[in-house]
């Protein structure tokens, strides 16, 4: 299944801020000083946000957008200080053989104004079985 993820961490007080307009509920949430494995602890508070998930990889682009454009709309952004927003895409690698998932300079532009970094992350159709 490919997905995309909006993944914010930062301060309590604007992360709370930004929860309180943005358009769906975090699929996770977590607080600065939090277990979060191997003896390890958050360092900031943050917060997932499951966008979209499609069968085929192409669909994202265009759910991305909607939920972006929704955000805008809200007054949601992530360009002020002590926040860091990644948008997280997680694609089936035989997904994108016979079509693509292209993301213009327009989408590109957008998540650099609102201020979200791009991570993306391809699995192969194998691993996913082994998984």
């Amino acid at each position: 299944m490919n997905m995309a993820k909006l993944s914010v961490h930062g301060d309590d007080p604007t992360l709370k801020s930004i929860l309180e307009v943005l358009p769906t509920d975090p699929e996770r949430q977590w607080r600065k000083g939090e277990a979060k494995g191997a003896s390890r602890v958050h360092l900031d508070s943050g917060f997932e946000v499951l966008i979209a998930q499609a069968a085929k990889s192409q669909v994202l682009p265009s759910r991305i957008r909607s939920y972006l454009a929704e955000c805008r709309s809200r007054g949601v952004t992530f360009s002020m200080p002590r926040i860091v927003a990644e948008l997280q895409l997680e694609l089936n690698g035989d997904d994108t053989l016979d079509a693509p998932l292209d993301l213009s300079l327009a989408d590109m532009q957008h998540l650099t104004e609102m201020g979200i970094s791009l991570s993306l992350v391809t699995r192969s159709a194998v691993a996913l079985m082994s998984a």
